[in-house]
């Protein structure tokens, strides 16, 4: 039985597969060591993709709700019911009266390009995905930030020296490819650095080099400290900011008087180690790579200084 060729959707990395099919299920799964990005590594997920493209729950074709029972419906049937719906709501109260509910993993277009046809064809406005809820904060920052909400960084990590994630378990939820191979080498690379602020002790914290295990919800108060420390320190890049940043002066008045050591005492951490770690972050060449519920960064004045850092 021959190896077919395929790739993973249930996350954004879109790790390479190889799969045997037979009777049009899917019987075998391994890692496709020919795709160049994921190089034969995959995670549980990915290796257990027949579960759920197989799962005795997983809808199939459309299904309408008859006497409290859904029953199938043949997609023409369907489509056709839907689209006079449409048009009858559209028609009586007009698009805001519409919004569609999409998911929103690296497989699920329909909350990506097929949203936007939809969009254009009703006059509706309004999405809703899961990212709403996790990455609201984000998005709005990212708006003031740089003018558009779909733009975004992300770490470079095969070119740093020095990693900081903030509520980040890649040994887990990934976010980068190859991330087990990855976070391993980097945590074994003398000439590397990994910290984690992380109040868990998670499986990455575990190998990290240092691990800020602050309390719960301070994440913002840790980062509003840390760019204290490196103001106050002097090792920001002020040509930087003066040629990139605006509002410098505005921005730098919420730090001139924070008392850091006390908002490091609300944060379970000591001062002198929070100080390495501002050091070593501004003097190498460093990137940061947060998760999903970190309330540090949805502060944009927080954001707009702590990216313009050496």
């Amino acid at each position: 039985m021959p190896w077919k060729k395929t790739g993973c959707c249930l996350c954004l990395q879109s790790c390479g597969l190889e799969v045997m099919v037979e009777d049009n299920r899917i019987v075998n799964v391994r890692g496709d060591k020919d795709n160049p990005r994921s190089q034969g590594y995959v995670c549980r997920k990915g290796v257990k993709i027949a579960h759920y493209q197989h799962h005795k729950e997983r809808l199939v074709g459309p299904l309408k709700r008859r006497n409290g029972k859904f029953v199938a419906l043949g997609w023409d049937e369907a489509l056709t019911e839907i689209a006079d719906r449409l048009g009858e709501i559209l028609e009586r109260h007009g698009p805001r009266s519409l919004a569609l509910m999409a998911g929103a993993s690296g497989g699920c277009q329909i909350g990506g390009r097929f949203s936007g046809r939809f969009f254009v064809n009703t006059g509706s406005r309004y999405l809703y995905t899961s990212l709403g809820q996790e990455w609201t904060g984000r998005h709005y920052v990212r708006g003031l930030v740089y003018g558009n909400q779909t733009l975004f960084m992300h770490p470079d990590h095969d070119q740093l020296d020095l990693l900081l994630t903030l509520g980040w378990n890649g040994w887990s939820s990934h976010g980068i490819p190859q991330t087990r191979r990855y976070l391993k080498a980097l945590s074994e690379d003398p000439d590397r650095t990994l910290i984690v602020v992380d109040p868990r002790p998670s499986e990455t914290a575990r190998r990290a080099d240092i691990h800020l295990a602050l309390k719960p919800g301070t994440d913002a108060l840790l980062i509003k400290g840390m760019i204290s420390i490196i103001l106050k320190e002097g090792w920001h890049d002020q040509a930087f900011l003066n040629a990139q940043a605006s509002g410098w002066e505005e921005m730098t008045s919420h730090f001139a008087d924070f008392p850091v050591d006390a908002a490091l005492k609300i944060c379970g951490l000591e001062f002198d180690q929070v100080r390495e770690v501002c050091r070593l972050f501004s003097s190498r060449k460093s990137a940061v790579m947060s998760d999903l519920g970190v309330d540090g960064f949805v502060c944009l004045g927080e954001l707009r200084l702590l990216y313009g850092l050496a």
